[in-house]
């Protein structure tokens, strides 16, 4: 049995056998002729000339001179003829399975052609014992397979109880073996002698596929394989299908996720799918489209990078680049909200690149979005596991889609779309290769086109992406410098008539001024290409200014004044810490040189005209008092302080509470905040109510009408470190005096100070955004606020629930406005809510504070479902990590949003959102793995 047999054994067309050995071959289906007769007769393998069928249709043994010894060998191993099929069939039946594995896996796609003859013999061996299996079954049955009574009572032995399950366990495993193999029909059309493929391996894909290509068969179509029910969308059934059986390969036989498992992938019939779901012959609904792409998208997750998939999409989308991709009857967020700003275009890139995608994607993005996606997983995925060469098969067939005809034909929507490509190609690849071949691209462009706020957008995105990446902005700088001096030159001269072209300028003018500012505050250090973006464009600008226009320049100039000052700081403390490193200490000078550079550059071109309006008789804008005399303010500002902590009234204050006073107070705003905590620390040692209510009265007369002098500082174009004091300040005031409010006769300036920084009406209305200034500011002092007000409540003279409803407000409005824009982005735990209770260890009333912050959480579940799921777990973590009773109440809502949200996107199992949700419920105790169990068992019944 182990070498090839050099001829065959005849069998005669009677009932007899005819003999040239011992052992011998069992029948088979064949077709061939032999040359018996001329080549007329059939082989005398086969079972037409062996006389095999004969025997069957008689009931007569099969192989009548075989299997006559007490042992049998089967797969290499001795068995005992009469029992081994009812002892041991499990074990022979995985042998067989084993075999047919070997003769799958025994030539490679790539084999070496002259080992053919040796790989040929092998297979052979292989396939004659699996014959020799399948045989001996049948003429185990035939023999010695044993009918039993299943009715009778008498004490059977254990054998032939095996014995009576055997037919059952043949079925079984035969079927099993039928799937495994597949159909007949389906195996691919070979030579004699010819060997097993690699390719031929995948029996279940192939199997699939043929199914669905049946259900684009016309109607009429005679080669209609099976009847089928025609579904209304075959194109979105074939995706939908493809695309869960492809989430089945995360698991192993046993329903457990397996990271380790190799996805088999089915790329080449979607690549057909794909074609068809993009065919223009039959017209092309965005809604079906989004959804085909998210499904590819998903199958982008599971399977190998496959850049065809890509190159099919571009060939499509690179002839529509015009087209908005929208829904008439689905409003679409994506495409009005990236137009806004550069750093809004750069959010949509981090969007598309991140590795998990919301399940409500087709609501949320166009079609346009989702092939961003596709394209970023793919290239991301592709260069991680064969390095830069796939980036150049996708950089040329993109590439080549643009030249100066089709920059022209460009709409604004296209050109939207044209940035959104490139942002992301430069996000996921080289992003100076590409910033570069943009440029080149825009001079092709349309005069009209070139001074669109759109171009200066997607420029300045390039510009702060340049930043993120830490590289070096020269290049850029100087060519966006030049062109916002050519603009602040016509600005300058326009008439005041000429509104509509003033208005067009001053647009671009502000993107211009708005991305240097982000360059400046997200810039690690600064460089000499920095100086580049201060050039005498500024000082023309400022002269052709009106006042409101020159709020928005002097708010920039003190931003980079204040940027630059904190970098001196830092930059002073590197120096006081450096213990004589000389390469060190020259890199710090380096840096300090550059920083003068850029303060040179400032006091260049805002200086002069800062002073000219000093010096004029006009009365200066209070910006302009603050940036041209900041340091004579703050000179005064110190001196004030200085004079005030003379007074008696104050030492007598400092000296009751023990807060270490300052005789001399160097620092403004360190005296203010020592000053509000010693009041605060004052009036909680007093003992009487007398004594309780003069001291309220006196503090209210320290505040006077303080909201009378901080709505100014309020507006939308007050510089970021006004606000970010004002706010700071007065949360120190709310928390240090919470006792104070407490009181009655102080309640009513809480609710007015919460009511002005924290509840204005531009909080609630919900479809306007707060300045980001104000919400940077809010963000940090937030936690401040929080804490006092809890003790308010808490300690309030007059309980009431309008204070309780206050807090409850105030979380409401800013737990959701403070979340990451994304689920994989980090910070949640800098949320300034969470802050609130982790930095809360001196103030003991803070279980009001969780109760709220869940009672939010549970109505924003219910509002929102779980789209944000993922924050709300991190937010919760920080809740449970203080008291787990309070998160354990919302377990309930969390599992049935759980549940809703994977019914709605139709992909079953959100396996990274149940980690997720796992990882909190595992800060619970019992309670929490109690109901992880329940979603494991939930698990295991959906899959029974």
């Amino acid at each position: 049995m182990d070498n090839c047999p050099p001829a065959s054994t005849f069998l005669t067309d009677s009932l007899e056998l005819e003999l040239e050995t011992e052992w011998c071959s069992p029948p088979c289906f064949s077709c061939d002729f032999d040359n018996r007769g001329g080549g007329k007769h059939f082989s005398g393998e086969s079972y037409l000339s062996s006389g095999a069928l004969k025997r069957v249709i008689l009931n007569l043994d099969p192989l009548p001179t075989n299997f006559e010894e007490d042992t049998v060998e089967i797969f290499g191993i001795q068995w005992v003829t009469e029992t081994a099929l009812v002892n041991s069939s499990r074990v022979l039946f995985h042998l067989f399975r084993q075999q047919l594995y070997n003769l799958e896996t025994l030539v490679q796609a790539s084999c070496d052609f002259g080992k053919i003859s040796t790989l040929h013999c092998k297979a052979h061996n292989i396939r004659q014992n699996c014959i020799t299996f399948l045989h001996y079954v049948k003429v185990f049955i035939f023999r010695s397979l044993q009918v039993h009574n299943a009715e009778s009572h008498v004490p059977v032995h254990p054998y032939e109880t095996l014995e009576a399950q055997l037919p059952s366990v043949l079925v079984d495993e035969l079927h099993g073996l039928l799937l495994y193999i597949g159909h007949l029909s389906e195996l691919p059309t070979t030579n004699t002698g010819a060997f097993v493929n690699q390719n031929q391996t995948k029996s279940f894909w192939n199997w699939l596929n043929k199914l669905l290509k049946t259900l684009f068969e016309k109607s009429n179509d005679q080669r209609r394989s099976v009847l089928i029910v025609q579904p209304r969308d075959p194109l979105g059934f074939s995706w939908w299908i493809i695309t869960h059986v492809a989430s089945f390969y995360q698991f192993d036989r046993h329903g457990t996720p397996d990271e380790m498992r190799q996805m088999e992938s089915n790329w080449n019939f979607v690549e057909e799918l794909l074609k068809k779901s993009i065919s223009v012959q039959d017209g092309i609904l965005e809604e079906q489209l989004r959804m085909y792409l998210h499904c590819c998208l998903t199958l982008c997750d599971f399977w190998e990078p496959n850049i065809a998939i890509v190159t099919i999409l571009w060939e499509y989308y690179s002839k529509n680049l015009n087209s908005s991709f929208s829904i008439s009857w689905l409003p679409l967020k994506g495409l009005t909200y990236i137009i806004k700003s550069p750093l809004s275009m750069l959010e949509m890139v981090k969007t598309c690149c991140c590795d998990k995608q919301d399940h409500d994607l087709c609501k949320s993005s166009s079609s346009y979005t989702i092939f961003l996606c596709i394209l970023a997983k793919v290239v991301k995925k592709a260069m991680k596991n064969n390095g830069p060469h796939p980036w150049k098969q996708v950089k040329g067939r993109i590439y080549s889609k643009f030249h100066q005809k089709r920059m022209e034909e460009l709409t604004e929507v296209g050109l939207q779309n044209f940035f959104s490509l490139f942002l992301l190609l430069a996000a996921v690849a080289e992003v100076e290769d590409v910033a570069s071949h943009v440029l080149g691209l825009l001079d092709f462009l349309k005069p009209t086109f070139k001074t669109s706020p759109l171009i200066w957008n997607g420029q300045m995105a390039f510009l702060l992406m340049y930043t993120q990446k830490n590289l070096d902005i020269g290049v850029l700088a100087e060519k966006f410098s030049n062109a916002f001096r050519e603009k602040a030159k016509e600005f300058l001269v326009s008439k005041n008539d000429e509104m509509g072209q003033r208005q067009t300028l001053w647009t671009l003018l502000s993107i211009y001024m708005d991305s240097v500012q982000e360059v400046f505050e997200t810039s690690h250090c600064l460089h000499p290409s920095h100086e580049k973006l201060l050039n005498d464009g500024f000082s023309m600008l400022l002269r052709g200014c009106q006042e409101s226009e020159l709020r928005t320049v002097l708010n920039f100039l003190q931003a980079v004044l204040a940027r630059i000052r904190s970098m001196r700081q830092q930059l002073c403390q590197e120096l006081q810490r450096e213990n004589g490193d000389l390469i060190v200490q020259s890199s710090l000078s380096t840096k300090e040189r550059h920083l003068a550079a850029v303060a040179s550059a400032l006091w260049r071109h805002f200086f002069s005209f800062l002073k000219s309006q000093r010096m004029s008789q006009i009365v200066p804008l209070s910006q302009l008092a603050d940036a041209a005399a900041e340091k004579d303010y703050m000179e005064q500002l110190t001196e004030l302080t200085r004079l005030l902590f003379k007074l008696s009234e104050v030492k007598n204050i400092f000296s009751k509470s023990q807060v270490e006073y300052l005789p001399i107070p160097e620092d403004p705003k360190k005296a203010l905040v020592r000053f509000f905590e010693a009041v605060g620390i004052t009036y909680g040692n007093l003992q009487t109510f007398s004594d309780k209510s003069a001291m309220v009265t006196k503090s209210l007369e320290y505040l006077g009408e303080i909201l009378k002098y901080i709505k100014p500082y309020l507006g939308k174009k007050v510089s970021s470190a006004g606000l970010h004091l004002t706010y700071t300040m007065m949360g120190i005031l709310v928390k240090s005096w919470a006792l104070i409010f407490a009181t009655s006769k102080a309640q009513k300036l809480l609710f007015r100070i919460i009511d002005c920084l924290l509840l204005p009406h531009t909080v609630l209305q919900q479809e306007k955004e707060l300045p980001a200034p104000m919400l940077t500011a809010i963000q940090k002092s937030l936690p401040l606020y929080l804490q006092g007000m809890c003790i308010v409540c808490c300690q309030s003279q007059n309980p009431n629930a309008y204070l309780n409803q206050l807090l409850g407000n105030v979380i409401e409005q800013y737990i959701g406005r403070f979340l990451p824009a994304s689920a994989h982005v980090l910070g949640v735990g800098q949320h300034p809510v969470l802050l609130a209770l982790k930095n809360s260890a001196s103030v003991p009333p803070m279980s009001l504070l969780k109760k709220c912050i869940v009672h939010v959480i549970r109505q924003f579940i219910e509002d929102y479902g779980m789209r944000y799921d993922y924050q709300i777990y991190s937010i919760l973590e920080a809740v449970a990590a203080l008291d787990p009773q309070v998160v354990i109440h919302l377990v309930p809502a969390l599992t049935q949003s759980l549940k809703n949200s994977e019914r709605k996107s139709g992909l079953g199992r959100n396996t990274a959102q149940r980690e997720a949700y796992s990882k909190l419920l595992s800060q619970l105790g019992q309670v929490g793995q109690d109901e992880i169990q329940n979603l494991q068992n939930d698990h295991v019944e959906s899959i029974l």
